[in-house]
């Protein structure tokens, strides 16, 4: 994924590669597109107008959605009115624990839910060893303003954090083959991209259209991403990574 640090977009359009995108979405039937980034903030892309009026414009419409650190939302009402589903990161409401793991402070929250904008609106929380222990309080928060998702990440090619949720609580159900519990009306679900069972077509920064995105490709607990050639389509549980 590093490999592509050096491609600089956000002010470009059309993107390199979109009509060969859009047609392996359509081929797939992928209902939402999202925008996000590898080395910067999708909020920053000059032309998310553009971006909602070219899906619009044909019968094949899937909605638009966004990955974001939040930090852009509130300077772009416009461009936020436009997703129909968003996810972003607050690791921590504490300004000190966020800074150290994001190089800032928690997105304003409670503004951003009281904008016109998303109608599915969940939060990501990246987990590290600086907020493992206060993650059920990050929880906690969230259900009281009411964000009806809350998503635990491990991230991308570092060790192994752990789901820091069955010690005290029961699983609900699975999703993608990680396990999701119930806070009240929240739902949090602990998302391990190495592992998780999905899919996706991906349209990078370089152009190219691909049916494989490496994160979810399974690492070991030092961060080195595991080959999965072996593993049939049913899916890449951990178990199955420790038995191999």
């Amino acid at each position: 994924m590093m490999t592509l640090d050096r491609f600089n977009v956000l002010d470009k359009w059309p993107l390199d590669g979109w009509d060969d995108f859009r047609r392996e979405c359509h081929a797939h039937g992928v209902q939402t597109i999202y925008l996000t980034g590898t080395n910067t903030d999708p909020m920053l892309y000059r032309h998310i107008g553009a971006l909602y009026g070219r899906l619009a414009e044909s019968d094949y419409a899937p909605t638009l959605g966004v990955r974001t650190n939040g930090v852009n939302v509130l300077a772009r009402r416009q461009a936020w009115k436009l997703f129909d589903k968003a996810s972003t990161t607050i690791c921590s409401f504490d300004e000190k624990i966020n800074r150290a793991m994001m190089g800032g402070p928690p997105p304003n929250l409670p503004r951003i839910l009281a904008l016109p904008g998303p109608r599915d609106l969940k939060v990501n929380v990246v987990l590290g060893p600086e907020n493992r222990d206060e993650v059920e309080r990050t929880i906690e928060w969230c259900a009281e303003l009411g964000v009806p998702r809350v998503n635990l990440r491990e991230p991308y090619g570092q060790p192994h954090v752990g789901d820091p949720l069955p010690r005290n609580h029961k699983i609900a159900r699975i999703i993608y083959g990680m396990p999701e519990y119930d806070f009240g009306a929240t739902r949090v679900l602990y998302w391990n991209v190495h592992y998780v069972e999905v899919e996706s077509v991906n349209l990078y920064a370089s152009g190219r259209v691909s049916g494989t995105y490496p994160i979810t490709k399974g690492c070991a607990d030092d961060g080195i991403v595991l080959d999965q050639t072996h593993f049939a389509r049913s899916g890449r549980i951990r178990e199955q990574w420790l038995a191999a």
